[in-house]
């Protein structure tokens, strides 16, 4: 599904924010990247949709070379993934369902489809209670769970999350935990970003450990 091979990014070379970083998640796997603070995740992060272009290196995702790809071939491959931000990035002034339907409006779907399909994703996550509100009427942890509805609704292969338990006490992170562990295990593979360790130590799993521009990878103990 994702396979990075001698990544190297510089923002002021010659200080790099990634080093020869080279590693390879499975379809259907759910992996972490982690790291301190500046540690080059965010970095990462967005080379994987392509919001960033390596300085050296290839990043195939889902077969794709995203060093190489012409800008409508990125354009389908974001169609085939679902990406879900700490800060929600939910339009204000947009219902719950309006959010959510909005890539379904975008890639032309039918009305009787885009109804369907947001009620599904809505009740996955379960806020399909809250289909009629507006963002600022919900809490964070309410939402999260619009924002990945809204990255379920496409039917994605792989879903990449920034620190989506950042802003939430630890009851609700775990809740939202619970929800993309449910997502991966319908086939679903998951890319996500965290520095909680407490949550890497409740649900294990492998994890991508980055510092200062060097990764290596481990399982974390029982």
């Amino acid at each position: 599904m994702i396979r990075v091979s001698h990544l190297n990014k510089s923002y002021n070379y010659p200080n790099m924010i990634l080093k020869d970083v080279s590693f390879e998640v499975k379809r259907g796997e759910f992996v972490y990247l982690s790291g301190p603070s500046g540690a080059g995740k965010t970095t990462l992060f967005r080379l994987l949709f392509a919001d960033l272009k390596p300085d050296s290196g290839q990043i195939m995702v889902d077969g794709v070379d995203l060093s190489r790809a012409r800008a409508a071939i990125i354009a389908r491959l974001r169609r085939r993934m679902g990406v879900v931000f700490q800060d929600y990035k939910l339009i204000s002034s947009y219902t719950v369902f309006d959010n959510v339907a909005l890539a379904l409006e975008v890639s032309g779907s039918p009305r009787s489809l885009i109804q369907k399909r947001v009620w599904e994703v809505l009740k996955t996550v379960g806020i399909e209670r809250q289909i009629d509100r507006f963002p600022p009427q919900l809490s964070g942890g309410e939402q999260q769970r619009v924002a990945i509805a809204r990255a379920l609704v496409n039917s994605p292969r792989l879903i990449l999350a920034d620190e989506p338990t950042g802003n939430l006490d630890h009851e609700i992170a775990e809740e939202i935990m619970r929800i993309f562990n449910y997502i991966n295990s319908r086939g679903t593979t998951i890319v996500m970003v965290t520095h909680n360790r407490a949550l890497l130590q409740c649900f294990k799993r492998k994890v991508f450990y980055l510092d200062q521009g060097n990764l290596q990878a481990y399982v974390w103990p029982d």
